[in-house]
């Protein structure tokens, strides 16, 4: 597919053009939080927002604080309403574009498509809202202190899950379309003007190698196969206090409840977030928890991402987006961890 060139100005038309036919969302703004931690100066905080113009979004930040997943899988969903013994199915998703979301977090919701619509049942709630969904991804320039994507397969110029990609090359964006409903978006923009491509080419060079973390994932799995009653998690789980934030900020993380709420005569069932880390997660109606310990929910979470999925569904469920590592209240570092394990289970 060819590429194209896009003006900011262009870009904030398209924007226009978009928010009057749907929903547009995109990073924007929200405050500015202490530093801590790798960052020790105040940063600037994001979220995916509902915009009109573009105008009102923010790029600088490498990510929105809550990754764009509760766009398509929502933390508070109603499944359906019933009243009087009859039920009522919400309306189907209005259309909807995601503009500036990063490649880690477009892999995401490709794992989330793997794990919702790939595999056996399909999940119709994440259907319906893909399916009326477009992805515009912004290459990263830059990382952060805790982005790792390429340790675990990825790219910040990674193209996987998008229909198309942007690439900021100063004063316009390189626009390389990924699915034929990205190209059409572009198809009226000129192509790039010699160079535009090779600059693109050695930004994403530049800023893949300022990430100096590496993880060989396979090695990794074949340690955690043999590794579950190992003492090395007596250690690890100690400083975890099991509050979910990782999970809540994880963007592959897809653990779920569902409840039916009523109050005279009218209700609704309601499908929340939920997390591994919560000591009644894996509760039986029995009363008996197999994760009824710190540690083993700690291990839990470890697992899932590095051998779990891997088991299920062919891939990891960790794109390095660094958000566990910036929200943890104990700080915990997903990637001490890795090294951790690496250093003492025998593979």
């Amino acid at each position: 597919m060819t590429q194209r060139v896009i003006t900011a100005e262009a870009l904030a038309k398209l924007v226009a053009e978009w928010a009057k036919k749907g929903a547009v969302y995109a990073p924007v703004k929200k405050g500015t939080v202490p530093g801590r931690g790798l960052s020790p100066n105040p940063q600037d905080w994001t979220e995916f927002r509902r915009v009109a113009s573009l105008e009102e979004t923010d790029f600088r930040r490498v990510n929105a604080k809550q990754s764009a997943k509760g766009l398509l899988f929502p933390q508070r969903e109603v499944m359906l309403r019933f009243k009087d013994g009859k039920s009522e199915e919400p309306a189907a998703p209005e259309e909807q574009v995601i503009l500036g979301i990063r490649p880690c977090d477009a892999a995401a919701i490709a794992f989330q498509k793997k794990f919702f619509v790939g595999q056996g049942e399909t999940d119709p709630y994440f259907k319906a809202r893909l399916e009326r969904t477009t992805l515009i991804g912004l290459a990263c320039n830059s990382p952060a202190e805790t982005c790792f994507c390429t340790a675990v397969g990825g790219s910040p110029s990674g193209t996987r899950g998008l229909d198309l990609l942007l690439t900021d090359i100063g004063g316009k964006y390189l626009a390389e379309p990924v699915t034929d409903k990205g190209a059409a978006l572009i198809a009226d923009m000129p192509e790039p003007a010699a160079g535009d491509i090779e600059k693109k080419r050695g930004l994403a060079e530049k800023c893949a190698e300022q990430m100096l973390q590496a993880i060989d994932t396979a090695a990794l799995k074949r340690r955690l196969d043999n590794g579950f009653e190992h003492a090395v998690w007596d250690d690890l789980n100690l400083a975890c206090v099991n509050c979910g934030a990782c999970t809540f900020f994880c963007p592959t993380c897809h653990c779920f409840d569902v409840t039916d709420e009523e109050r005279k005569g009218r209700g609704a069932r309601i499908r929340v977030w939920d997390s591994c880390q919560f000591c009644v997660y894996s509760q039986h109606a029995s009363g008996h928890n197999p994760r009824q310990t710190a540690r083993s929910r700690y291990r839990n979470r470890v697992m899932d991402k590095f051998k779990y999925t891997v088991d299920m569904i062919g891939e990891l469920s960790c794109v390095g987006c660094g958000r566990c590592v910036i929200e943890c209240p104990a700080a915990i570092d997903i990637r001490e961890t890795v090294d951790a394990l690496m250093k003492v289970l025998p593979e």
